[in-house]
């Protein structure tokens, strides 16, 4: 179970992280992902948007697997995928929000994945012994940084997209072993009607903001549920045999 706690220099000076694991993702089907990420996924995963846990906002989001708890793209101790999503690559940090703005995020960790133990040799300092942040967590924090700035981009998109109604309950289907089919609901998604009934205004609106790359990206996106089928075939088979 993850603790996410906040990161206090005076509480965590003197402990060591484990960074660069990405074996808690085994459970993670859908993952958050961002506008400028929407380009280097479309060739791996389907990019849906789903409703947000309070259901007043849609979230873009990466489907890794068919059934909640497994994501096909952590297999065999490895991604097997050539773009791993920011927010995997951030763990164990997070960014935690006092208020729905998103002003001046904080910085939380999982405190399960941090110790006093060096880890038998591979963990890293969070803090050097005066209280400075060590490389280790100034790149954790670059990182943290510019998924903030995502999420800010992001949301703005979704928002354009919703003023506009672009978005459709869709039903995402996967092709599994003898013949059958997953359909996965609740799903929404940018169709290629609604972008060819905008209007110019909304259209060239569409095109200054430089969206056009990332709804045409989302679009493509959604034929890679067959790299899916492929990724589950796989597992299956090594589950049989």
């Amino acid at each position: 179970m993850n603790q996410i706690v906040a990161l206090d220099k005076n509480k965590h000076r003197r402990h060591n992280i484990l960074t660069g694991d990405l074996s808690r993702s085994e459970t993670h089907h859908v993952c958050q992902v961002y506008v400028s990420e929407f380009s280097v996924l479309a060739g791996e995963c389907p990019i849906i948007f789903l409703k947000s846990k309070d259901g007043d906002a849609l979230e873009s989001c990466a489907l890794l697997g068919i059934t909640p708890g497994k994501n096909l793209f952590w297999q065999e101790g490895k991604w097997q995928g050539a773009y791993i999503p920011a927010t995997l690559r951030a763990y164990p940090f997070y960014l935690h929000y006092k208020d729905s703005i998103g002003i001046n995020p904080i910085i939380c960790i999982d405190a399960s994945s941090i110790s006093l133990n060096d880890f038998s040799g591979v963990g890293q300092r969070l803090f050097n012994d005066s209280g400075d942040a060590t490389p280790t967590l100034l790149e954790a924090s670059n990182l943290l940084r510019g998924i903030h700035q995502q999420k800010i981009q992001s949301r703005e998109f979704i928002r354009c997209l919703t003023e506009m109604d672009l978005f459709r309950e869709q039903v995402v289907t996967v092709d599994l072993p003898a013949n059958t089919k997953h359909n996965l609901t609740g799903v929404f998604c940018v169709t290629k009607e609604r972008i060819s009934e905008l209007s110019n205004s909304d259209f060239l609106r569409l095109r200054e903001k430089g969206y056009l790359t990332a709804i045409y990206a989302h679009m493509f996106s959604l034929h890679q549920s067959g790299n899916l089928s492929q990724l589950f075939k796989k597992y299956q088979a090594r589950v049989l045999h």
